[in-house]
């Protein structure tokens, strides 16, 4: 079917553009054929044209750039705030299928289409996944894109602060990359080859050295981190920011602070141990680590507990390479043109295990398989950025969910 504007001139869509996820117009950079002139610009999509008033788009100039508004019902005249008509293209929709994508908004199940995904080809599932897993990691390259700018195209400060956000897991994620920011990486290598040094700047950096001690570990680390402290001119995070609440002793900021330390002297300085070795094996071994003696007894300062071995566990060192260097090799092969890092990330996120928890447990129900954590990864990110918000119409399989309804 030809396409045509309300005033009957022809439109032919040369590129549809790219669906924008946050505020502004709904299609980025289209180029669209209207009449015998080339458009490049935004595009606007509505069910009645007067919603363009409703959604105060009369009052944004980011609007100004629209060169097309699909309506279904062309019920007000469209303008920029020049004054300007803007193009219309009015597309009917079938009643059945806007009565279905009603149906998908208003679903309060945890998955929209639930109980319809077996009437979907599975490679056609396979594919969106693969497009999820690749959107993931694209989102994270901008994140690292961002860090690389805060350190001046720095790629060892930027795997530093990606390294000290990962111990985090999660909850404490920004109060570690706060406390990467608050030491310099030329400072850290210094003591790199000493533990006791490490764990007195991570510490005293952290808030953790304030006052005096019944331990003398604790005031041997104050001691040793006052003076540090004033050598290079440092001035430590408030405490106040670490999330102790609800989080198992062994995910305790306290404990992570530790593994990092022991990490960091393992390492000496040289994160190519990790960035430029090839073998999935050799990374976890590097991650094999525990905690210094004091730790052993403790979770946190001054309150002994049981001794207890507390080295960095498989699922802990498994979130590390998944989080962080898979997206870490991912960036540096796309921003650095060097195709062997970015094959080398997604060969690692098929060899690791899929991750457990109760959002993979609901896809398993569908009979969607979890092979990896390439898989894993893909339906995570599938249910956080298109499920949860009912971006149905922005998702494949949404598209195919309905397709299916209306041919039947």
């Amino acid at each position: 079917m030809a396409l045509q504007t309300i005033c009957g001139q022809a439109v032919e869509v040369i590129h549809p553009g790219e669906p924008n996820t946050n505020a502004g117009p709904d299609f980025f950079n289209a180029k669209i054929k209207i009449g015998d002139t080339l458009w490049a610009g935004n595009v606007e999509v509505h069910i009645r044209a007067s919603d363009w008033y409703e959604h105060k788009h009369q009052e944004d100039k980011a609007y100004d750039n629209v060169i097309l508004h699909v309506v279904e019902d062309n019920d007000a005249a469209i303008t920029r705030t020049n004054g300007e008509l803007i193009p219309v293209l009015k597309i009917p929709c079938p009643f059945s299928l806007y009565h279905e994508y009603v149906r998908l908004k208003n679903s309060v199940q945890w998955l929209a289409c639930a109980g319809k995904l077996n009437q979907i080809n599975p490679f056609e599932i396979s594919l969106w996944m693969q497009r999820m897993l690749v959107e993931r990691l694209e989102r994270k390259m901008v994140d690292i894109q961002r860090i690389l700018q805060q350190t001046t195209q720095n790629w060892d400060e930027t795997f530093y602060r990606l390294l000290f956000r990962s111990f985090g897991f999660g909850v404490n994620g920004d109060p570690f990359e706060l406390l990467a920011q608050t030491i310099p990486l030329k400072v850290l290598l210094k003591y790199s080859d000493n533990l006791q040094l490490l764990e007195a700047l991570l510490y005293g950096q952290a808030g953790f050295l304030m006052g005096d001690f019944r331990d003398e570990y604790l005031n041997s680390l104050s001691r040793d981190y006052r003076f540090l402290q004033q050598k290079h001119e440092l001035v430590p995070i408030e405490v106040h920011l670490w999330k102790f609440l609800r989080l198992r002793p062994s995910n305790f900021p306290t404990i992570r602070i530790a593994q990092l330390a022991a990490l960091l002297a393992k390492l000496k300085g040289v994160f190519g141990l990790i960035t430029n070795t090839t073998d999935l094996k050799k990374i976890e071994q590097i991650l094999d680590v525990g905690v210094s003696a004091y730790w052993l007894e403790h979770y946190v300062m001054q309150k002994k507990s049981d001794k207890k071995d507390k080295n960095l566990g498989a699922n802990s060192k498994n979130l590390i390479i998944i989080n962080t260097i898979i997206p870490y090799l991912f960036s540096f092969g796309n921003l650095t043109g060097q195709q062997t890092y970015i094959k080398r990330s997604m060969d690692w996120l098929t060899e690791l295990k899929a991750e457990k928890n109760a959002v993979l447990d609901r896809w398993k129900e569908e009979n969607i398989m979890v092979n990896n954590a390439a898989d894993s990864q893909a339906l995570i990110y599938l249910s956080n950025n298109y499920c949860k918000p009912k971006k149905c119409l922005r998702c494949s399989i949404g598209h195919k969910v309905l397709t299916i309804k209306n041919s039947m």
